[in-house]
């Protein structure tokens, strides 16, 4: 494929992520290690260069902005070896408002190296959301692992969701740490997972309230079937007067799947409140039978009703 096919290719496959590129909004475009486009907004500035293996980029979103439309971020690959490492900063000054949505895209990949690391500062009172979707196709190992470290200054808000259901996993290795520092700041932090044949899933979400009367929630949705693996450790840390946090995981496993749950609740201050629920079982086979008696396959019903858990 050449630039342009390539560009076209991935918008096309982003309309599977719920919420596609429109070319008129702040977005960052990258094949493999080549930016095919890249697109600011009033407010908003990006920086963002080419590196041997990917890009490194930085978006600052300048104090007192609010950003109306999403910022969207597309890294893929349409290739089914290689590597893609993403080194990227995202920095709200004081006040401001955006949503940044990553859209992930390797349907080919087979034997392909996925890496993240990212580095995220929410300002005093900056509100950031963060999506990231994975599009993977149904055979292959891909390698995926992102790492992400976040601030959260007084009386920011930072809300991040991860998404892997479409397509196979391969080896996941996701690692979010939060360390809310200011007063009232807070934190969510949701991973939903879809593992199949014989995938390897681990997740880390880790979130630390050190501001006075800050809060968290580390949530996990996690689903595993044929001889796939999931790990989920998600800790909170309640280390100031005030603090509250909620660890929630739930893992749901089918046939030969194995899963665990670490939910850790740490608390250092006196004055904090840190709760937590963790829950592993499976799919109630009256839900499988209901569906199959509408002509799905067992397969088939496993999806539908995975498809409502990880919504």
């Amino acid at each position: 494929m050449n630039l342009s096919e390539e560009y076209s290719a991935l918008i096309e496959i982003t309309q599977k992520t719920g919420e596609p590129i429109k070319t008129d909004e702040a977005h960052v475009i990258v094949h493999a290690n080549n930016i095919l486009a890249s697109q600011d907004t009033p407010g908003l500035a990006i920086d963002a260069k080419e590196t041997e293996y990917g890009v490194r980029a930085t978006f600052t979103v300048k104090a007192g902005t609010v950003l109306e439309k999403p910022v969207h971020l597309c890294f893929g690959h349409l290739g089914k070896e290689g590597k893609q490492i993403i080194e990227s900063k995202v920095i709200l000054e004081e006040g401001a408002k955006a949503k940044f949505y990553a859209h992930c895209i390797f349907p080919n990949a087979i034997e392909f190296l996925h890496a993240m690391e990212g580095e995220i500062n929410v300002g005093k009172g900056a509100n950031m959301t963060y999506e990231e979707v994975h599009v993977h196709g149904p055979e292959g190992k891909i390698e995926v692992r992102p790492v992400t470290r976040v601030i959260v200054e007084e009386k920011g808000k930072f809300v991040s969701n991860f998404t892997l259901v479409e397509g196979r996993v391969g080896n996941l290795s996701l690692d979010i740490e939060v360390d809310v520092i200011g007063r009232l700041g807070s934190a969510e932090v949701t991973s939903k997972v879809y593992g199949k044949y014989d995938d390897q899933c681990s997740v880390r979400d880790v979130v630390r309230l050190c501001g006075e009367n800050s809060s968290g929630l580390v949530k996990a949705r996690v689903v595993l079937k044929d001889n796939s693996f999931g790990k989920f450790f998600g800790e909170i840390e309640g280390a100031a007067e005030g603090a509250k946090g909620h660890v929630d995981c739930t893992e749901v496993v089918q046939g030969h799947g194995c899963a665990e749950a670490v939910p850790v609740v740490s608390v250092t201050h006196p004055g904090a409140e840190i709760t937590h629920e963790a829950a592993i079982g499976r799919i109630a086979s009256e839900k499988l039978w209901g569906l199959m008696a509408k002509g799905l396959t067992e397969n088939e019903a496993v999806d539908v009703v995975v498809s409502g858990l990880l919504r």
